[in-house]
């Protein structure tokens, strides 16, 4: 079974989706954006023209010259790697031609690819963990910058590390744990951390510790022009406050951030069902629960359609406090009026914090070096044992409870993707918490207000047929979308949306336009249809 249908806890495997935190969606949604255009049934990723930028179109020698201007590697279709290299985590964009992949070593060589960009016209993609939900980190006809290479993770110093912003979140996990500490990330171990934290992050540590953009003090990037820039709070204030949530694919490469780091004591994983009977009491119980309890309880809801079987219905939770503090709480979400009672099955694990990011991973057994993409590229080992995998997603915020009305609606959706033989679900995280401590206006992640995020998602296996898994996946978003805010998490990013800037950013749109007016003005990022 694919990890994004099982959670682990404590070395067992536990029947549920893994649609939380980030997921190994992420990074990203638009975790990695930068290109063309589609729909939530795919993209085709069309070439988009770069704009007004240049003056010929590159030929071969183009190509050559830029390959041998650069210290890493430059990847063409002629090449060997081609086929590995071009490849995104979603096998729905398998299709997708782009010109080359330049895995770049350092500024220097984002640089010459940018002036590649600007001389020849030709469109860019920027590419970390190669999550995006949209496949806007390739495209036909595009360069791809791939900062994978940029993996470095920084032994602490007076509370702060830098990171690299290829670096994939298990070696963030492993790098940090060695010393303690962590910051708050997803659950996806191949996800980049700049794909996640550019489009806000949340994860198992979130109503702790905040989101992973809210760790941030400081980034390095090369922008349009091949400038290197360093922002943070006092320099290039309104720079830093646009890359905490609408960084992906809009100012520039990133190449460097730098977090604040936090504990990582022990911590206990917890999972329960309940038969689906039960459904509409847990929910309803849940969602009054989960975005009110103490800051070092998460949880998510999750509820599962079963191709011609009887829906599921579970709540994940992970605490960094103690064992007894989560049992009592889970027991105050049973036994509460209108609860849905004991639940059927119930596991409590405690575990080092380290081991519970591992466990989510699906990496338990697995060393970190396996715990990758195989391969020899940058961003693969030689022993990495994980596959991809095939899935589309839509997402809602929600400022309230849902109503009774919501809730049945929510349950005759994963009924009816389970009697059409849908493999899909929906996960309701809870907020709150250290999120919701952040202004509104602090950072370019609007979305504190919100209770719990809803991720509807649906797989199937590759080179299968998307068609009625997506028009499950628009119906169940489309019949939601009253209940919801209507807002949208950019990381999950959504082509089908047409008020994807109100959806994602909210009254932030306009101050991130003058942002990007300041520091793109010719739009060289802006090749892809949701850019700035």
């Amino acid at each position: 079974m694919k990890r994004r249908t099982l959670l682990q806890a404590g070395g067992t495997l536990a029947a549920t989706s893994v649609a939380w935190a980030t997921g190994c969606n992420t990074t990203k949604g638009g975790a990695d954006a930068a290109a063309t255009t589609g729909n939530a049934a795919g993209t085709n990723a069309a070439s988009a023209p770069a704009g007004a930028l240049g003056r010929s179109r590159a030929t071969a020698s183009s190509w050559t010259a830029l390959d041998k201007s650069l210290d890493g590697k430059l990847i063409r279709a002629s090449d060997a790697a081609y086929a590995t290299a071009r490849r995104l985590y979603n096998t729905r964009y398998d299709s997708l031609k782009p010109s080359a992949i330049a895995y770049v070593q350092h500024p220097s060589d984002i640089a010459e690819c940018l002036a590649f960009a600007r001389r020849y016209d030709t469109p860019v993609a920027i590419r970390s963990g190669g999550h995006s939900y949209a496949g806007w980190s390739s495209g036909n006809g595009r360069l791809i910058i791939d900062v994978s290479a940029l993996s470095k993770v920084g032994a602490p110093s007076g509370g702060i590390t830098r990171i690299g912003a290829g670096a994939k979140l298990i070696d963030v996990y492993e790098g940090l744990g060695a010393h303690g500490v962590t910051i708050p990330g997803g659950s996806c171990p191949t996800v980049g951390i700049s794909g996640l934290t550019l489009g806000g992050g949340h994860g198992v540590a979130s109503r702790a510790y905040g989101l992973t953009c809210d760790s941030l003090v400081g980034a390095t990037l090369v922008t349009a022009d091949g400038k290197t820039v360093d922002c943070d709070k006092s320099q290039h204030s309104d720079l830093f406050w646009a890359l905490r949530g609408a960084g992906n694919g809009n100012f520039g490469v990133v190449t460097e951030l730098r977090f604040r780091t936090h504990p990582a004591p022990r911590a206990v994983m917890a999972y329960l069902t309940w038969p689906w009977s039960k459904a509409a009491k847990v929910v309803a119980s849940w969602q009054k629960w989960g975005p009110t309890q103490a800051d070092e309880i998460w949880s998510s809801c999750h509820l599962d359609a079963r191709p011609g079987g009887t829906p599921g219905v579970s709540v994940a939770a992970f605490s960094l406090g103690s064992y007894s503090d989560l049992k009592n709480a889970l027991d105050r979400l049973a036994d509460q009026p209108g609860g849905p009672g004991p639940a059927t099955s119930v596991r409590l694990t405690p575990t080092s914090y380290l081991d519970a990011m591992e466990a989510y991973a699906g990496c338990s057994s697995k060393s970190t070096a396996q715990c990758h993409m195989p391969g020899s590229l940058p961003g693969h080992t030689g022993s990495g044992q994980l596959g991809r995998e095939t899935y589309a997603a839509r997402s809602h915020f929600f400022d309230r409870s849902l109503s009774a009305a919501g809730i049945q609606t929510l349950m005759a959706q994963i009924e009816s993707g389970g009697r059409k033989g849908v493999n899909g679900n929906v996960a309701l995280t809870a907020l709150g918490g250290a999120i919701n401590r952040v202004g509104r206006t602090d950072t370019a992640f609007v979305h504190r207000g919100s209770r719990f995020l809803a991720q509807y998602l649906t797989s199937w296996p590759a080179n299968g047929s998307p068609g009625s898994r997506t028009a499950w996946l628009n119906s169940f978003h489309s019949a939601m979308r009253r209940h919801s805010s209507g807002a949208a998490y950019q990381n999950y990013t959504d082509p089908a949306l047409t008020d994807w800037k109100s959806a994602y950013y909210g009254p932030a749109a306009g101050r991130l336009a003058q942002v990007k007016q300041s520091y793109d003005p010719q739009r060289l990022f802006s090749t892809f249809p949701q850019a700035l």
